[in-house]
């Protein structure tokens, strides 16, 4: 898949933008605070109906202005198509695909690094748990409406705990929960056994050290050894009073994690910035690579001031990784590194700067 062009009206601090884009690599050039990642996030967002900052509506809409408007037109092998939102302050995002209002947004195929993906590993689990269940729901499409079924039923729970129901109803709830909330960590743990192997591959080969990296489904008070489904419906019975007590639900996998382990030591408290850097990077690059063996087809990657993080020898070899992967949005502030870069590689160059961006000849 291809971007080809995008459109951006009152996108953050960027009041209007229409660009067009080779197939390969896009760099976008530009000072701090001047809307690099703002120009990535519009991308991502358009992709994955999502921003990656978990960003409210009104953030994402320039200051003074009710709305803000994204369009992209897309290529994916001989076939074109649009993808355009409209974000309001108040209200719901309007979607429309080729112009038709898009009632359920269609993943595509965008994986993005940025910064702040260090937070997968030193942050709380949720940031874990968000990680895997979005790379899960591009290439097994049941998973997504999996898991918004349990949110609703989780509510739908927690809201029966603080009302007091009987505890008939709320079993009723709990053995939902017991059944989708197997399928979510059965899958979960399907794909780490397919991404682990490749994301100790990319760190071993950052780090340059043969380091111990290993991975752990961490289930709060359950076993799934023993069998997903047993396991919650076991742990959903242990939690009843405690349950009745804290008017929540204690069991399930919104409360599972994920642990990376150092030479068996947990990452998130051990590891240096040097290593959670490398392994933040690790993990896009594993993501990165499941999905072009599953998915076979070119894909769209966005790099985000990441070489900043890292050093020439490292910064080569991502470069390795990414180069050939498929069309490459790439910001950064080292303008003197990218033309360096030039001479060896086919770029198109973009100077952000005062919320605009336009183009270099």
């Amino acid at each position: 898949m291809y971007v080809e062009e995008i459109e951006l009206t009152n996108w953050r601090n960027l009041e209007k933008v229409k660009l067009c884009f080779p197939e390969k690599v896009s760099v976008v050039v530009g000072d701090n605070a001047q809307g690099k990642t703002n120009f990535l996030e519009a991308l991502f967002l358009l992709a994955r109906g999502i921003s990656p900052r978990r960003a409210k509506d009104e953030e994402m809409i320039r200051w003074g202005e009710d709305f803000s408007y994204l369009k992209a037109r897309f290529r994916e092998e001989n076939l074109y198509f649009t993808r355009e939102v409209v974000v309001r302050k108040e209200g719901r995002k309007e979607w429309k695909r080729d112009g038709k209002r898009e009632a359920r947004k269609t993943i595509l195929p965008v994986v993005a690094y940025f910064p702040h993906d260090r937070e997968i590993v030193e942050g709380p689990p949720q940031e874990r748990r968000d990680f895997l269940d979005e790379a899960i729901s591009f290439l097994y499409s049941p998973y997504s409406r999996w898991l918004r079924e349990y949110e609703k039923l989780l509510y739908r729970r927690n809201f029966l705990l603080r009302e007091g129901a009987s505890q008939d109803v709320v079993e009723v709830y709990g053995e939902r929960l017991v059944n989708r909330g197997a399928q979510i960590v059965e899958t979960r743990l399907r794909y780490l056994r397919q991404f682990v192997p490749s994301l100790q591959s990319f760190y071993h080969r950052l780090s340059g050290e043969n380091t111990s990296l290993s991975v752990v489904y961490h289930s709060l008070g359950y076993r799934w050894e023993e069998g997903v489904e047993e396991g919650l419906r076991r742990a959903k019975e242990k939690t009843q009073e405690e349950e009745r007590e804290k008017r929540v639900t204690l069991f399930g996998p919104h409360r599972d994690d994920i642990v990376f382990l150092l030479q068996g030591r947990e990452a998130r408290g051990f590891a240096s910035q040097g290593e959670k850097k490398r392994m933040a990077v690790s993990l896009r690059l594993a993501e990165t690579a499941l999905m072009r063996s599953i998915y076979r087809r070119e894909i769209v990657i966005l790099v985000d001031d990441i070489f900043s993080e890292l050093d020439r020898k490292r910064r080569h070899l991502l470069w390795q990784e990414i180069g050939s992967k498929g069309q490459i949005f790439l910001t950064t502030t080292e303008e003197e590194e990218i033309k360096k870069m030039r001479g060896a590689h086919s770029l198109s160059m973009f100077r952000v700067e005062g919320g605009k961006i336009e183009k270099e000849e």
